[in-house]
Parts: C-alpha cells; structure tokens; sequence
C-alpha cells in the first residue's frame, strides 16, 4: 500500500520487539522508514491484519493475493500520518469489501498504532527513550498472534556538523581565489557526492516507501551544470555564460540542502546506514554552493566592464 505518509529523516524508530506466537517460516514482519510503515511478507500462508477496532483489514493469502478492506475505517484513516481525515463520507460496514493491491505476498502500510501522532517532538518515559509501547493484533494461518513493539526517541547528531559548512565555504573560497579551476573541479565533485548519496537514499527503501529522489535530482542538476561549465571553459564559451552555469549549479547545490536540511541532525536518514555520509556531505554542499555562486556573480560583473 505505502499511503499515508512518506520516509523521512526522523528521530523516532518504531522496533518490534516481541511477535507471540513465533510466525512461521515464510511470513516476515518489519518496520520501514523508522516509524512509517509496518510491512509483512508471506509465502505460502495465510495473513490478516486487524484494524484499530480489530476488524478485518489488510489479508493476504496462501498465492500472494493481497487484498485491503475498503469496508475498514482504518483504511481511510491510515491515508494520513496524524489521522486528519473527514469520515463524514465514510459508510461503516461489518462486511468486508475487499479490494486487491498487489499479488506478491507483501503488504506495507502505515500504522498509527506504531508512531507518535503529533508533529510535535515527543516526550519520553524513561531513560531508554521510550516513547510508548505498541502492539499489532494478526491472525496466521488461523493462529491469532499479536506483533507487538516499541516506539523510541532517539538522539539527534550533533549540532557541530554544521562546522563542515563553515570549514567548506573558507576552503571555497581559497580555492576560488587562488585555482579558480580547481574550484570548478570541487563544485563537479561535490556534486557527484550528492548524487551518490541521493542514489543510496532511494535504492536503500523498499518499492512503496520511495519517495522523490530531491538529493539525487538536484544533485545531477548541479553536476551536469558545472560540468557544462567546465567543458564551456575549454571550448571558449562566453564568460558570462560559463559564470552563469556555475552560479546555476551552486544555487542547484544550495535547493537540495534545503529540501533535506533534516538529515544533517535527524537521528534515521532514509535509506542509509552510514548517516555521516549525508550529513557530510550535505553540510560541504552549503560552503560549496555560496561560494560557487559568489565567483560566478564576480565573473559576471568582470566581463561586463
């Protein structure tokens, strides 16, 4: 299904921790994006999901069919992350009406059961970071079982990675002064970090739980641009033109910090398990960016006099 929200950088994780009875070879239950969606896999067997009123919600059978209940509350109600939903259209009904979604055997969806339901950070009651306790009632094979689990505050990074910003910005600048070339060089290269990272980003989440690749995009954008510029620079482009392509990468550079700002001290960065890798780069991207821009703005104005 993968509704009702989208993985993003976070500082809460959802574990399961306990599943009773044990499931059965051939069933597997997860969690996604840290809190933001439970997904179950199952060959061979027969599974159903109970919904917050224990109604018949999410099943899957012994071919893979799997198949939502339209009839559930909940299945209106998982299409948003806090449950902000109207149900004033919603026709309750004790019959299930089934509805197939996929033909795998897995499932995903997003359970308010599994997270914290406010934007606002959470309270925690003990000093493990527990924020509550969970539980998932399902039915394997005719064996009522409960997934049970719970949902953790964790530690921000710290604060100091945004030093990179400040240590790449006067590195820049040197650079901008003093090899300019080498500089245009920097900007290609830490652009193709972006891209990297943006690609791990994506291919790390299931089919689902994707979400806009913003890294990757802006990152490939600002690649192709400086390097443009480079190419533009050997075969006698404009210098204006050249200088524009520049300042066009740095602000690309610059969009896509913005847009995930949240990963340089979020404690979960989708996709990835190496986090420092992001938030280095990332915060490098910042000092890189203004810098690319405030040459090619020079550039501009010097071949205009």
């Amino acid at each position: 299904m993968g509704s009702g929200d989208s993985v993003q950088a976070r500082d809460t994780e959802s574990v399961i921790e306990s599943i009773t009875p044990e499931l059965p070879d051939g069933v597997k239950f997860s969690i996604v994006g840290a809190d933001t969606f439970v997904r179950v896999e199952s060959r061979s067997h027969e599974v159903q999901v109970n919904g917050y009123e224990n109604e018949p919600y999410i099943r899957i059978n012994k071919s893979g069919r799997v198949q939502v209940n339209d009839s559930s509350q909940t299945t209106f109600l998982n299409s948003n992350r806090y449950g902000n939903i109207d149900l004033s259209n919603f026709k309750k009904s004790d019959t299930p009406k089934w509805r197939t979604i996929a033909t795998n055997g897995v499932a995903m969806w997003h359970d308010h059961r599994s997270h914290w339901m406010n934007p606002i950070r959470p309270a925690t009651i003990d000093d493990r970071g527990t924020v509550l306790k969970w539980s998932v009632p399902v039915v394997v094979d005719g064996a009522k079982t409960t997934i049970s689990g719970t949902l953790y505050l964790r530690a921000q990074a710290s604060g100091a990675w945004w030093f990179v910003a400040f240590v790449s910005l006067l590195a820049a600048c040197v650079l901008a002064v003093k090899k300019p070339r080498a500089m245009r060089g920097v900007v290609i290269a830490i652009s193709l970090c972006g891209v990297v990272v943006g690609a791990q980003e994506f291919a790390g989440l299931p089919s689902g739980a994707r979400i806009t690749p913003i890294l990757l995009l802006f990152s490939l954008g600002a690649f192709l641009l400086a390097a443009a510029a480079r190419i533009g620079n050997r075969w006698r482009m404009p210098a204006h033109v050249s200088a524009a392509l520049s300042a066009g990468a740095g602000a690309a550079l610059l969009v896509a910090v913005w847009q995930c700002v949240g990963q340089v001290r979020a404690a979960y960065i989708p996709g990835l398990t190496d986090m420092w890798t992001a938030r280095a780069t990332l915060t490098a991207m910042v000092g890189v960016g203004i810098v690319a821009i405030a040459d090619a703005f020079l550039r501009i104005t010097k071949s205009a006099e």
